[in-house]
């Protein structure tokens, strides 16, 4: 039998910066969530504002699921995905008032579409090895 000088310092080595590239993809990852929730209050459509319990109520958890990583994200106020999907009048006929100047409907959909390629590049700029 013959052994490979060497080897199982290199395996080491691999098996560390496999570990540190997760570590950074995690980090990469909650970036992104805080890019989308930041693009949501300055960019618009704005995240709507009436007594601020919508724009309170956002969260982020990173989470590991067997292999994969990943962040769940959205809002805690149980009116969220109905305000969020406010396209058009009212039932009623009425028009929308959005409090907020630049408020409106998709704003968390809007947010990832508009920083889709900020996000992918915090992600990969994060996991890249160094």
């Amino acid at each position: 039998m013959s052994y490979l000088k060497g080897v199982d310092t290199v395996m080491a080595n691999l098996n560390k910066e496999i570990q540190a590239i997760e570590g950074r993809s995690m980090k990469g990852l909650i970036e992104s969530a805080n890019l989308i929730r930041y693009s949501m209050d300055k960019d618009e459509p704005k995240i709507p504002v009436d007594t601020d319990n919508l724009r309170g109520s956002w969260f982020a958890n990173p989470m590991r699921l067997l292999s994969k990583m990943f962040v769940r994200m959205g809002f805690t106020a149980n009116y969220a995905a109905y305000v969020h999907e406010m396209i058009g009048p009212t039932k009623t006929g009425k028009k929308i008032n959005w409090n907020r100047t630049g408020s409106g409907p998709k704003f968390f959909e809007a947010s990832i579409k508009r920083n889709k390629e900020k996000i992918l590049k915090t992600i990969r700029d994060s996991a890249r090895i160094k």
